[in-house]
């Protein structure tokens, strides 16, 4: 909400000048200045912090409750369980979180907000035809470390995996994720 009210104040602001004559604009010169500005300052843009942990899975659950009726066996496989890396950048000035997903749970890749000492993510495969482990993620950031839960299965549905995560900051990533 705050993201809207600040793009529609900015917006306003910028048309407040539209269609209306500069009055300075209405007189002519009789001669007119010729000045060269030569301007030696550059726009550097905003380093991303860059992010890199480790992750744990282990064959998580799902509960149904008897009044819905449902008989769901999944086959339970080993897919899945064990150890892994993640990466992710962050956006300084909109919160954006972009990050990747390898090991077990991968390759897979992330987009989510980071906002208010909170992390969340939907975690999605870098190639949906593997049928691979899709899930979200969510946590607590700090100044120099994350941590927190990943929920996945795979598009199938049989199984279903919890990952608990750890994240320190680890300087500024050379490239977009």
């Amino acid at each position: 909400m705050r993201h809207a009210l600040l793009a529609w104040t900015l917006f306003s602001l910028c048309a407040c000048d539209r269609g209306h004559s500069d009055p300075r604009s209405t007189t002519t010169p009789t001669t007119t200045p010729t000045t060269t500005t030569t301007s030696t300052s550059t726009s550097t843009p905003t380093p991303t912090p860059a992010w890199r942990g480790t992750y744990k899975s282990l064959a998580g659950t799902l509960y149904l409750p008897p009044e819905l009726k449902v008989s769901w066996k999944p086959v339970e496989t080993t897919a899945g369980i064990g150890e892994g890396t993640l990466s992710m950048t962050i956006d300084p000035v909109t919160g954006r979180v972009r990050g990747l997903l390898e090991g077990v749970l991968g390759p897979a890749a992330f987009t989510g907000l980071s906002a208010d000492g909170k992390l969340t993510a939907t975690i999605v495969r870098k190639d949906p035809g593997d049928h691979g482990f899709a899930g979200t993620l969510a946590g607590t950031i700090g100044a120099d470390k994350a941590e927190g839960t990943m929920t996945l299965s795979p598009a199938e549905g049989g199984a279903i995996r919890s990952a608990t995560f750890a994240l320190s900051s680890g300087g500024v990533a050379e490239a977009s994720l």
